[in-house]
């Protein structure tokens, strides 16, 4: 009869033992799909972010050529003053 026991008490050991281990299993698996959706999202948002260093890039070099523009087109107007002013 005691050996009886015994076995049981293993058997029961061994079944929370596996339920244990089911439990670990799942928070592993949850744990491996947050990690994986974490770099998903960081490849996104370097991805987002070489977008808009582009775009800031790109806006600052037309920025540059407005300014430009803009002396030239100031440049001409004192020109044309001094033109009207002499005439």
């Amino acid at each position: 009869m005691e050996s009886q026991e015994k076995l049981l008490k293993a058997y029961k050991e061994l079944l929370a033992l596996e339920e244990e281990k089911k439990e670990r299993e799942a928070a592993l698996s949850e744990a491996w799909e947050v990690s994986r959706k974490a770099v998903e999202e960081a490849r996104l948002l370097r991805e987002r972010t070489m977008t808009v260093e582009e775009a800031a890039s790109k806006a600052r070099e037309e920025a540059a050529f407005y300014k430009e523009a803009a002396a030239g087109l100031d440049k001409e107007k004192v020109l044309i003053m001094a033109d009207l002013a002499s005439a």
